[in-house]
């Protein structure tokens, strides 16, 4: 029997790895306070996520056009004046959380409810 070439040729498993979540922050992370850094650190837990798990990424204003590869989710504690807070907002296949900056969280225990609303709606 004659195998089809094809077959021959892609014998093995191909798998897809999702990207990373992105995490935007406003300044260097050297530069985040501890307090800070453990907020982040809880939020990402609540979701099931560490702090190896993501990307980090430094932008004082967010400008996701600005980047050549678009994570699938991002959470955003930089600038933005002219997005929404606390939306799953839906840019082609990114799906995007604002927040205020972490330092605003800390002593907003409403804003961190909104957060929470976000977060489970963006990660189900």
């Amino acid at each position: 029997m004659i195998q089809p070439v094809f077959e021959a040729t892609y014998s093995e498993d191909l798998y897809r790895i999702e990207p990373k979540v992105t995490v935007v922050i406003p300044v260097p992370w050297t530069e985040m306070k501890e307090q800070e850094q453990a907020l982040l650190a809880k939020i990402l837990a609540a979701v099931k996520l560490s702090l190896d798990a993501v990307v980090i990424r430094h932008q004082p204003r967010f400008d996701l056009s600005a980047w050549a590869e678009k994570p699938a989710k991002v959470l955003c504690f930089a600038q933005t004046d002219e997005l929404p807070k606390f939306e799953v907002l839906r840019a082609q296949n990114t799906a995007v959380v604002v927040s205020f900056p972490l330092p605003e969280l800390m002593t907003d225990d409403d804003a961190k409810k909104k957060l929470w609303g976000a977060l489970r709606v963006m990660f189900g």
